[in-house]
């Protein structure tokens, strides 16, 4: 039986979210924000009353009632600290977190990820509001930037920008190809350095996969694929099927491209995570990068001093899923040091007891196992500040 007191007020959380209430939405990510805010208004009008009263406590106002109970099952907007840093300290010491990593809202992150003016204003909004939401405490409070990168000398620039403002970590989107060039690309070196410098890690999240795929169609015309999911308030079907088995691609790719190319040989320094994308993609991947530098030795050889899995090892953390069998994933592959805690707060989909889900699933390789999911592992994306 796991001893799971040990990791209380140490736990790290390596995905955790900010989630406006309906008012509050403007000033976490201005006209996107608003615009956001007034197409949930006019959803709730012409939704049936049930629906509408479920959405609403979604969205609704942050609750200031700071207890076990209310922490871990009052979900979005209306969780306590889902909005207020104050209130964000608060739920951490109650849930036991020593550091967290917190994003944003999915819409807020596909906005800001896009080309073009709305998509580099909405991050540079983003930005401005994390950074101040992080100065309440810049060790446990470790608020994600968001960097577009379809123009590397802006997302040069952002960097800088987010650094010197006291951001330690970016989030960019699987999906981009950055500048139109790879992400192994001599260019984009200039931002891996100072990410790198800077102890700062460079992430993937979900929703960052938009515009991968050349087509949209895979799944269209067979109903248990393509559905739509109707009931954002309960702890599945966020996703539809199809997406939910296919999300990895993008991440792996982009991640692939970064062993091969380099990246993390001229890098060994740079903190890589791919958060709330599964885990069970991570080992296979590494197996066949393994193959892929073997075939190609003579001409990843004077690239690579390592294997890829050694770089996938030493580089990358991933976040399981509160239900995927980490214990099984370490048993067949290995990788131990990779698998990371992770509580989606205040996302419905995190469940309402994911360290009991996620002490289940590692129980049966003992505490040592346990610490390394829970604490130690998490460590290297999210680094004490100095």
């Amino acid at each position: 039986m796991l001893d799971m007191e040990q990791f209380h007020g140490r736990l790290n959380d390596l995905d955790s979210h900010i989630q406006p209430s309906l008012d509050k939405y403007e000033a976490a990510a201005g006209p996107v924000g608003r615009s956001f805010a007034d197409g949930f208004r006019e959803a709730l009008e012409k939704l049936p009353p049930e629906t509408a009263r479920k959405l609403s406590v979604l969205i609704g106002q942050e609750s200031s009632e700071f207890t076990p109970e209310n922490v871990w099952s009052i979900k979005g907007a209306s969780a306590p600290g889902a909005f207020s840093p104050e209130g964000r300290l608060k739920t951490l010491d109650i849930m036991g977190v020593r550091r967290a990593l917190i994003f944003s809202d999915p819409g807020v992150q596909a906005a800001a990820f896009g080309p073009g003016e709305t998509g580099i204003a909405t991050m540079r909004h983003w930005n401005d509001f994390v950074l101040r939401f992080g100065s309440h405490d810049p060790d446990r409070l470790r608020v994600a930037a968001l960097l577009n990168t379809h123009d590397i000398d802006v997302a040069e620039a952002e960097v800088d920008r987010v650094l010197a403002g006291g951001g330690r970590a970016f989030v960019l989107a699987s999906s981009v190809p950055p500048g139109d060039l790879s992400p192994a690309h001599a260019k984009m070196d200039r931002i891996w350095a100072k990410l790198s410098e800077a102890r700062a890690p460079a992430l993937l999240h979900i929703g960052g996969e938009h515009g991968f795929m050349g087509s949209d169609a895979w799944a269209r015309g067979v109903e248990h694929l393509d559905f739509r999911p109707h009931d954002f308030t309960s702890e599945t079907e966020q996703i539809n099927t199809y997406a939910f088995a296919s999300f990895h691609y993008s991440p792996q790719n982009f991640i692939s491209t970064l062993v091969l190319g380099g990246v993390f040989e001229r890098f060994p320094d740079l903190r890589f995570g791919a958060i709330e994308l599964g885990a069970g993609w991570l080992a296979p991947m590494a197996e066949r990068l393994d193959q892929v530098a073997h075939i190609f030795a003579r001409r990843v050889a004077p690239v690579l001093s390592m294997k890829p899995s050694d770089y996938v090892r030493r580089n990358i953390r991933v976040t399981p899923f509160r239900f995927e069998p980490v214990a099984d994933y370490i048993d067949r592959y290995g990788f131990e040091e990779c698998y990371c805690f992770s509580s989606d707060f205040p996302h419905p989909e995190g469940g309402v007891a994911p360290l009991k889900e996620f002490r289940q699933n590692i129980e049966r390789l003992g505490q040592e196992a346990a610490e390394k999911l829970f604490v130690k592992n998490a460590e290297w994306v999210l680094p004490a500040l100095a």
